[in-house]
């Protein structure tokens, strides 16, 4: 993503299309480079799901971790 073909003006987007990176060559020879946030959607839509599943998971080790406390009370062992 932040690399381009040649000397060539570059304008490339990643992560459908959330993020953008772009070059430009400059009047006085340098290049310009811009990187920025294009489209907050698809990083919201990631941030819900990574935090949906990390509580999931979460959840589902507190619920296991209760489960073997009481296995264990139930044979004498804790």
């Amino acid at each position: 993503m932040f690399s381009t073909d040649g000397d060539a003006d570059a304008d490339r987007r990643a992560f459908f299309g959330s993020l953008m990176f772009s070059t430009k060559e400059q009047a006085d020879g340098s290049t310009a480079i811009t990187a920025g946030v294009d489209d907050p959607v698809p990083l919201i839509v990631l941030f819900v799901v990574l935090a949906i599943a990390l509580t999931f998971i979460q959840l589902t080790y507190r619920a296991l971790k209760v489960h073997r406390q009481r296995l264990l009370e139930e044979r004498g062992l804790a």
